[in-house]
């Protein structure tokens, strides 16, 4: 059945072969650029994607989502990690900006479907939709769409879900689509790096580097500028290795340890979103703790607050403000955000 579709179009190759995959088979298309910010380079970007949508004899539309995005993309990425945590902004934006603004959008300008050129799969499921990895598992972004409301997924289109990432490369080359660059996972830093984002937005307390016992170290310029995890650049030398294992917002300090201290055994989860409603109130799954991480067996118990999963095999690095990931097979089953991670005796590791 033809319809109206609004293609999410950044002007890059993926937004372009879908926009030319559903002309092709028939659709009425038009092109929606979201401006995120009023910088050159965003501006510049939307010119491009305009030039583009005139190349391939489309409608273009400008969607100016820079104060929406600031307010609920930028403004609590920066806050976060300001405060110690690992915000995953994509989850929000897709969420809130693109299955959100942008599907709104969409629809008051007469659209049935929004696309766009994510990797992955929409299904049918109860009388309803889910969601599904891309057939690319190598380039599938399920993991970035968990929290996707239902309500938005019959709404939307994924062209490019039951291709290879590569096959894309070659067919938009072919017809002269791969203009624009790549996108990238932090669109808004524009180069810069994490800390010195947020210390231009937030302002960064110093504080303690600390060992495990408590000892002080050394001085660090702001919890934004570490992550759990991270070895290098911490300005000290300890004549062995030693990694950020602790983030505490409460006293300002960062905890260095060995490296067997990053695995966690469990995680408590928040705002917690179930593209598959739970039967029971614990159940095995297979849990991705971070975007192309290797899948792990796990088991989820709902908490009042949320969820409670426990890796069958401990995980490395995993931290406050992540997001946990659920699979069975190819379907995505929900996921939800790190509050609190534990140790193998079950002690709170990492609590920000």
């Amino acid at each position: 059945m033809t319809q109206r579709i609004g293609v999410a179009f950044s002007g890059g190759a993926d937004s372009a072969l879908a926009a030319l995959l559903l002309l092709s088979g028939g659709h009425r298309i038009f092109a929606l650029h979201l401006l995120l910010t009023h910088t050159p380079d965003a501006e510049r970007q939307a010119a491009q994607a305009s030039d583009l949508a005139r190349f391939m004899q489309i409608e273009f539309e400008l969607i100016d989502a820079a104060e929406a995005f600031a307010s609920r993309v930028i403004s609590p990425f920066c806050e976060e990690y300001a405060s110690g945590r690992t915000p995953n902004p994509c989850v929000t934006c897709n969420r809130d900006i693109k299955f959100g603004l942008l599907l709104q959008a969409a629809r008051e300008l007469g659209a049935d479907k929004l696309a766009t050129g994510h990797y992955a799969r929409i299904a049918p499921r109860g009388g309803g939709y889910g969601l599904q990895r891309a057939a690319d598992h190598q380039a599938d972004q399920s993991y970035f769409l968990y929290a996707a409301q239902a309500s938005a997924l019959e709404h939307l289109v994924f062209p490019l879900g039951d291709m290879l990432r590569r096959d894309v490369r070659t067919q938009a080359l072919e017809h002269g689509l791969a203009r624009g660059r790549s996108s990238q996972d932090i669109c808004f830093l524009g180069g810069r790096d994490y800390g010195d984002f947020v210390a231009s937005r937030v302002p960064a307390v110093p504080g303690d580097i600390i060992d495990v016992d408590g000892r002080v170290l050394g001085r660090h310029r702001g919890l934004a500028f570490v992550t759990v995890g991270q070895r290098h650049s911490l300005g000290m030398a300890l004549g062995a290795p030693a990694y950020v294992i602790r983030l505490d917002a409460d006293s300002n300090t960062v905890t260095l340890g060995p490296a067997g201290l990053l695995l966690s055994e469990a995680a408590a989860l928040q705002r917690v979103t179930w593209q598959v409603q739970p039967e029971v109130d614990r159940f095995h799954t297979e849990a991705v703790v971070r975007y192309h991480a290797r899948r792990t067996s796990a088991h989820v118990t709902l908490t009042k607050t949320g969820a409670f999963v426990h890796f069958l095999e401990p995980q490395r690095a995993v931290a406050p403000g992540q997001s946990v990931v659920f699979y069975e097979g190819d379907t995505v089953v929900g996921g939800g955000v790190v509050s609190e991670t534990f140790d193998r005796g079950r002690r709170c590791r990492t609590k920000v």
